[in-house]
């Protein structure tokens, strides 16, 4: 048992170093196996080096494979695509697909051109083979810190690269094959979502994400209240459902006069069934392997085996099957937890309830940066309601609910009555904006964390205090200051912090077009604006709760068409417009949202701000067109920027003209690198050194034009795209000067098929 356990660590801590490129997981796993040896036990060494050596090359060639595919270039293609019934997802006009192919497992992207096909994709109930026409490329990666990581969610799925489709040439139901039994646990799965969507809202989406695993277009945005205060590992298919569904096979079985090992025999067969009916999820597949390897044992052998050696087989196996499983929330609460019920069994309710909260929080800080005063008490209360109350209602609810409506009628109400309690509860005083600690903190509160649980101590319970409040502090204070070029898309959004946080300011918030479409198209979901996915949850992770300052370069809306969201979201002190836009009635309207209304400042050339920035354009009281917008400069780690909205050509002249002494060493980009800004004049009396574009890939408007291109390329300006590199950081200490950091690398495969024009000027 012991044996087994330590080698289960060494390939966790391998795959953490490995795969996910965590280094401090190397030395980490050197102490491992230095303290493996120190145990002098000549079993337990050779299973840890048995089960490491073959795992080391498993995982490396994974690696190559996985760096091979994704380095293919991007190509035009005419495949056949085998997808399963289950494996289709609809939203608007768009749909997605997980598809296997004569080049591997592929991620499959489309456009619904009707009404129609939209209808006909939804009612697919079997395994299909399609002939499709589109381009083969590799799945583009996050361009900002904190954004969902695309490739690496679906490297634990098995998938390297998505196809774009552009052309679908023929759909048709696949013949039978041998592993028919398999599709149809697909098709029966695909078929319960289906009756699920005829089910009132909350039973409809507690069902189908309970019981198969399938999430619902709108689980996140009503699902909120779920992560705020803590409780994802009861939402997932986990341990404790297999545990329910285990017992019930039992009982059933044994009411049938079946013997035990009849019973094993059944319920070996049936837990890969639930496997795929639920999805496989990394959760599920490590509570059904858990469940059945005792089992199997047992038959083997006619011995027991102890639990402990059932989660290190399952963690073993959940490694070889996605070798980032313990690299994602899931897999992390659901070996973490499990891990903690098996070493310490027997525990009180309350104690249990500290513990999952003790060893889940640096988890969820990595996952959220955030944390709810209100967690244990929730999770006390909600932990045997889920068991005992939810889990069954939604069974009942989701078995005969079509059959009888008031027993349809009866489980809406509590489940809905549960919901509403908890988004109730998640709005009370208490939700702590603590910071997203780095690979050094999540690693270090971690051990602590399990130091404490093996030695639990008074005096390391203080250390872990302390840690935390050292972590918060380090969080809160950051000796560096930043100016940051956040990428929203074709858009503008800087963001701009003073050492220790002494001032956080915000110039422009981005936002997006919208424009009518078919009724058929809404599928009656609000989509997340930007500002919310990526500025405040980049800030959430600094541990930034308020800004100070938010200046607005102009009305367009890619300058300003998030405020709303934003106040709505983060508390702003003041809100700085170029003079004359205040009274305008699409700014007036950006204001509602806010919580506490802020004070809004008009500015003209001259003036200055808290936050060391100097206002040098407009000159006077104008309609916050792109010929008034407000240009700022200041000063930063001895490099001063300037900040230009959409400023045109004639705006640049008159600035250069009314301060014929100003230098600048950094240069926002006017207009997203339009031709009708950069006047090559104006850039060579400020003496620019780089320049900064701030602008959407394949954007509809041909920015950055080629003119401004050769300009810059002519006077020899470093040049900076978001585009091309994502966000794009200057870090400084105080007055010293700082460095340059792009968040995609030179190389990057995404850097390469995004802004080819772009990389041929510098």
């Amino acid at each position: 048992m012991r044996a087994l356990f330590f080698a289960a660590i060494a390939c966790g801590l391998l795959s953490s170093w490995l795969v996910d490129q965590q280094w401090l997981a190397a030395g980490l796993l050197f102490i491992w196996l230095w303290r493996v040896v120190r145990l002098r036990d000549r079993h337990c060494l050779l299973v840890t080096i048995l089960c490491l050596v073959p795992m080391t090359g498993w995982l490396s060639w994974q690696n190559q494979r996985f760096t091979n595919l994704v380095r293919q270039p991007s190509q035009m293609v005419t495949i056949n695509l085998t997808v399963q019934p289950d494996a289709i997802t609809l939203r608007g006009s768009q749909y997605q697909m997980v598809a296997t192919s004569p080049v591997g497992k592929l991620l499959v992207k489309g456009q619904l051109k009707r009404a129609i096909e939209k209808q006909q994709l939804g009612q697919i109930a079997r395994r299909t083979t399609w002939r499709v026409q589109g381009k083969l490329d590799a799945i583009a990666p996050p361009t900002n810190p904190g954004q969902f990581d695309a490739p690496k969610y679906y490297r634990s799925q098995g998938i390297a690269r998505q196809l774009t489709v552009t052309a679908v040439k023929q759909v048709r139901t696949a013949p039978r094959r041998g592993w028919g039994r398999l599709d149809q646990l697909h098709r029966w799965r695909q078929m319960f979502f289906q009756t699920c969507q005829r089910l009132p809202p909350t039973l409809s989406r507690y069902a189908t994400s309970l019981l198969v695993g399938m999430r619902p277009a709108d689980f996140q945005a009503t699902m909120g209240a779920v992560q705020q205060l803590g409780l994802l590992h009861l939402f997932s298919l986990s341990g404790m459902h297999v545990i329910l569904l285990v017992a019930f096979l039992q009982w059933l079985l044994l009411r049938l006069h079946l013997s035990h090992q009849a019973i094993d025999c059944w319920l070996l067969g049936l837990l890969p069934a639930y496997l795929v009916l639920g999805g496989g999820a990394d959760s599920l597949q490590r509570a059904v392997v858990t469940a059945a390897l005792p089992i199997v044992w047992q038959l083997l052998t006619r011995q027991s085996s102890g639990s402990l050696s059932g989660w290190s087989m399952a963690l073993i196996i959940g490694i070889v099957h996605n070798p980032l499983v313990l690299s994602q929330l899931g897999g992390q609460l659901s070996y973490g937890l499990a891990l903690l019920l098996i070493l310490m069994p027997g525990l009180p309710t309350w104690r249990l309830a500290v513990w999952v909260q003790v060893i889940s929080l640096p988890v969820l800080l990595v996952a959220t940066a955030q944390w709810h005063l209100w967690s244990l008490v929730v999770n006390l209360i909600v932990a045997p309601i889920f068991s005992w109350v939810l889990l069954p209602v939604t069974v009942i609810g989701a078995s005969v609910g079509l059959v009888f409506p008031l027993v349809t009628s009866m489980c809406e109400w509590v489940l809905a009555s549960f919901q509403n309690w908890l988004d109730w509860v998640s709005h009370w005083p208490g939700l702590l904006v603590i910071g997203q600690p780095n690979a050094l903190w999540a690693w270090g509160l971690s051990l602590l964390s399990l130091w404490l649980l093996r030695t639990p101590k008074r005096r390391y319970c203080w250390g872990l205090l302390l840690a935390y409040t050292c972590f918060g502090i380090s969080m809160r204070f950051p000796l560096h200051g930043t100016v940051q070029f956040i990428d929203v898309g074709q858009g503008d959004s800087i963001l701009i912090r003073q050492p220790f946080n002494r001032q956080v300011s915000l110039i422009d918030t981005g936002g997006q077009l919208h424009f009518p479409r078919p009724r058929w198209q809404d599928d009656g979901l609000t989509s997340k604006s930007r500002v919310e996915t990526i500025t405040v949850n980049y800030l959430h992770r600094l541990g930034i709760r308020h800004l100070d300052t938010v200046y607005l370069s102009h009305k367009d809306v890619d300058h300003i068409g998030d405020l709303g969201e934003l106040l709505r979201l983060m508390p702003v002190n003041q809100v700085v417009v170029p003079a004359g836009m205040a009274h305008l009635a699409k700014f007036q309207k950006l204001l509602l949202p806010a919580k506490k209304r802020p004070k809004v400042v008009e500015a003209l050339a001259g003036q200055t701000f808290a936050d060391g920035l100097v206002a040098v354009h407009p000159f006077k009281p104008g309609r916050a067109e792109n010929e008034d917008s407000l240009v700022l400069t200041g000063v930063y780690g001895q490099q001063r920027f300037m900040f230009t909205g959409d400023l045109d050509r004639a705006g640049e002249r008159a600035i250069v003209a009314r301060y014929p002494q100003l230098r600048v060493d950094v240069l926002k980009l006017g207009h997203h690198g339009s031709k009708t800004a950069s006047d090559p004049l104006a850039l060579r009396q400020l003496g620019v050194q780089r320049g900064v574009l701030s602008v959407g890939r394949h954007n509809r408007y041909g920015h950055p034009n080629q003119e401004t291109l050769t300009t810059l390329t002519a006077q020899h300006i470093e040049t900076y795209s978001t585009a091309l590199q994502g966000m794009i950081t200057y870090r400084f200490f105080n007055h010293r000067k700082g460095r340059w950091q792009t968040f995609l690398k030179e190389g990057d495969r995404h850097q390469r098929t995004t802004s080819v024009k772009i990389d041929s000027q510098r």
